[in-house]
């Protein structure tokens, strides 16, 4: 079992970089913020590490963070009953773990659906599974209204016509707007200029 690879970053993909280490190369899939943090031939780049054999195929699959604490989210995600780690990475791509963790604590599953795009059945589970899971994650500064006005934000671009990942993708580019009708003004900017 590996724990973490340190060496140089010597391929960026769409969704996995390859990290040189001892020799090997290593295929990581990564969080998109990761990925977009990372530059090719950059050295000592440290990425702990959680792989998974894939049966289907006969090789491990394997999945980098550069927080431990990321690790950590990710493997009680992939603990849970029919969450499988593409899942678990869609979650961690859309909801900020602060959230996340605001979310559960609520028993909110609603607010979890509309941002990560997750059935209400899943939402659930993960409420229920995660309860009591999460309290090593950090929620100060947390706003309480910031995963509800997420969640309106996404809900108001889906219903007049964009579709949830793009969306979610002008979203993440407005991070910078104080209340929801500036929010939702500023993403369907970013969406007209596409």
């Amino acid at each position: 079992m590996i724990g973490y690879i340190e060496g140089t970053v010597v391929h960026i993909g769409e969704k996995q970089a390859i990290v040189s280490a001892g020799g090997i190369g290593y295929p990581l899939t990564l969080l998109p913020k990761i990925l977009a943090s990372l530059s090719e031939n950059q050295e000592g780049v440290k990425v702990f590490v959680y792989s998974k054999l894939n049966l289907r195929e006969g090789t491990y699959d394997f999945y980098g963070f550069t927080r431990i604490d990321d690790l950590e989210l990710f493997r009680l995600l992939t603990s849970i009953s029919g969450l499988g780690p593409k899942t678990a990475l869609q979650i961690m791509s859309t909801v900020e773990p602060r959230h996340l963790k605001e979310a559960v604590a609520a028993e909110d599953p609603q607010a979890l659906r509309k941002i990560s795009g997750l059935g209400l059945k899943t939402a659930q589970r993960l409420v229920v599974e995660l309860q009591g899971k999460l309290d090593y994650i950090d929620a100060t500064g947390t706003d309480l209204g910031a995963l509800d006005m997420e969640a309106q934000a996404l809900e108001a671009l889906v219903s007049l016509g964009y579709s949830q990942t793009q969306a979610k993708e002008a979203l993440k580019q407005v991070k910078d707007a104080t209340d929801l009708g500036d929010r939702v003004r500023k993403a369907l900017q970013m969406l007209a200029k596409k």
